[in-house]
């Protein structure tokens, strides 16, 4: 499947070209790896793109922006639903602000409809990632992870301003958990078979003087995924994949309704059980893998 993905690392900075290049290659030697751990396909086209901090913040507000027309196309707003939206925009103007040093990537629907993955190499300097190649190895596969998932959902809004609207349970911050944890299990499968182990960045990286400033910021971990997260995340996908097999768990792509409630979050065995009772209505027995 990846043979037929164009790998694009584009220097919009036009001052790293040694980080292009080196990107280029750990995409080239994650990405047989990525669909062979998640059974999920890449797009024919995946597009990395350095960016100024200035240019990165630009492109998260455009983002939102796209966002927020989607919703406003696709779904009947009250009046008063509508009248919040100029206020989340404002906020969220003022969120790549603080935390682009703390940014190592994030992988979005470009305006042309591609997928694609900005980052900003200072982000990755101040977060220590520039010079260890461990930990941006660990970040480029993560993000291909993400480039899957787009892909599976062929479209599915998950973004939104609007949750509910869409059957996203909102309260258990269901999709970025799975999303999340999905693209951090299928990261330390992956490490592990490159270097070993998975890669702890937490541990490994330099943080620089203005990352600690920026993360000590009242507040500021509030405004983005927490590390809770990630770890429960990890440990939901981790359980589902061991109890009934990577191809049972890849149907909650095209299903919202098998998205994981705070119940599942808690309980891991409840979420594998709908899984599985999802996947023999449609007439085909459910497979468990494995512990490695």
């Amino acid at each position: 499947m990846t043979r037929f993905t164009r790998f694009a690392v584009l220097d919009d900075t036009r001052r790293h070209p040694e980080l292009s290049e080196r990107l280029s290659e750990i995409l080239d030697t994650v990405a047989p790896l990525v669909t062979e751990t998640t059974g999920l396909p890449l797009p024919a086209e995946v597009r990395y793109r350095l960016l100024t901090p200035r240019e990165w913040r630009n492109s998260t507000r455009h983002n939102r922006q796209r966002i927020l027309a989607r919703d406003l196309a696709d779904l009947e707003l009250k009046p008063e639903e509508v009248k919040v939206v100029p206020l989340a925009l404002k906020i969220g103007s003022v969120v790549p602000v603080l935390v682009w040093p703390l940014v190592f990537a994030s992988t979005v629907e470009a305006a042309d409809g591609q997928f694609e993955t900005f980052l900003a190499p200072r982000s990755l300097h101040h977060s220590g990632f520039l010079t260890n190649e461990k930990c941006l190895t660990t970040m480029a596969a993560h993000e291909l992870v993400h480039h899957a998932q787009f892909l599976a959902r062929q479209g599915q809004a998950w973004e939104t301003f609007f949750p509910d609207r869409r059957g996203i349970p909102l309260r258990c911050h269901s999709a970025s958990t799975l999303i999340e944890g999905h693209a951090t299990w299928a990261e330390q499968r992956i490490m592990a078979r490159l270097f070993g182990a998975p890669v702890n960045h937490r541990q490994l990286a330099k943080r620089s003087v203005r990352y600690r400033i920026h993360a000590g910021f009242p507040g500021v971990r509030r405004l983005g995924p927490s590390l809770a997260l990630y770890e429960q995340g990890t440990r939901l996908i981790t359980h589902a994949v061991e109890a009934c097999g990577i191809g049972v768990v890849n149907q909650v792509w095209q299903d919202t309704s098998l998205l994981p409630t705070a119940e599942d979050i808690a309980a891991p065995d409840t979420w594998a059980q709908r899984l599985t009772a999802r996947w023999k209505v449609r007439g085909v027995a459910a497979k468990p893998v494995e512990r490695n």
